[in-house]
């Protein structure tokens, strides 16, 4: 045996350790990795610690927090306790997982004023950032559906928000009246106006409902963008890949000048901003890389 194992043409590898691996020409198969596929087992590993991890620490902050959130309903009749709450649970989410989050524009925040804040939806973590790192009171409008999930349901109640069914529209006129008591009392509200997340990253058209709601109430508008949350976790996915999220507050519009101005003008010129704000961010992203290339 050992006669024959000598006889077969025999070529290998050195890997850094310095030990020598063989492999057989004959059939030209290596017991090894290649490059290639060492990195994408890699990169695989560490999308699904990072993406366990999310997971095991979303069970955890949710059962605690929510908990807590119940508890502070019960001492705070105005809801803001429990929120105060439910904004440390997006904070932590995003502390706890590595998400690096960067505001802009925090001057144009009004805490003695409701805002309706008008921002484009990328990613469940447009939610998680601006539920942390928004110093005001928000009321969100969510799927009535999410308020049945336990814990995390009960902690939505506790805090305020608002439960809405859009294939009911008597109930989606309910919910638009909730929304304008809400910024009535002081209560700021965040409006996604594409009605979805983006698949692609593409900014879609933008619905109606915040230029109405900011006429009715008489609470400014303020464009939001959100970058860089949808390279965290697209939409469809549950896989998590941590990373920075850039948030940019641009200076609010009156409902005076939405009234003075046709509201489809208005809510394309807020779409311009939140757009131009992601080439601008696209633009400086791809000179830096020029710039470090040899």
């Amino acid at each position: 045996m050992v006669a024959i194992l000598t006889r077969l043409p025999l070529n290998g590898f050195q890997d850094p350790g310095g030990q020598f691996h063989f492999c057989n020409i004959a059939d030209n198969a290596m017991t090894r990795w290649t490059p290639g596929q060492s990195f994408f087992r890699n990169k695989m590993i560490k999308a699904t610690y990072h993406t366990v991890k999310f997971w095991i620490i979303v069970c955890l902050l949710t059962t605690v927090l929510g908990t807590l959130a119940i508890l502070a309903r019960l001492f705070d009749s105005s809801n803001n306790l429990s929120h105060k709450v439910s904004s440390l649970w997006g904070h932590w989410l995003c502390r706890l997982n590595g998400i690096r989050v960067e505001i802009e524009g925090l001057e144009h925040v009004r805490k003695d004023q409701a805002q309706i804040f008008i921002a484009n939806h990328q990613s469940f973590f447009d939610i998680f950032a601006l539920n942390a790192y928004l110093p005001v009171q928000i009321r969100w409008v969510a799927k009535s559906s999410l308020f049945h999930i336990p814990f995390l349901g009960w902690a939505m109640r506790a805090s305020g928000y608002i439960p809405v069914n859009r294939s009911n529209r008597e109930k989606a006129y309910h919910t638009f009246l909730a929304m304008i008591g809400k910024l009535k009392a002081g209560n700021s509200i965040v409006i996604f106006p594409e009605g979805t997340r983006s698949a692609d990253g593409t900014i879609g058209p933008f619905k109606k409902g915040g230029t109405l709601l900011s006429i009715r109430s008489g609470a400014p508008l303020v464009p939001v963008t959100l970058l860089g949350t949808r390279n965290i976790i697209k939409k469809g996915s549950g896989i998590i890949k941590p990373g920075w999220i850039r948030i940019i507050i641009s200076p609010p519009i009156s409902s005076q000048a939405i009234m003075d101005d046709k509201e489809e003008n208005a809510l394309r010129n807020i779409r311009d901003i939140i757009c131009r704000n992601c080439e601008n961010r696209k633009a400086r992203h791809a000179h830096a890389v020029s710039e470090r290339a040899p």
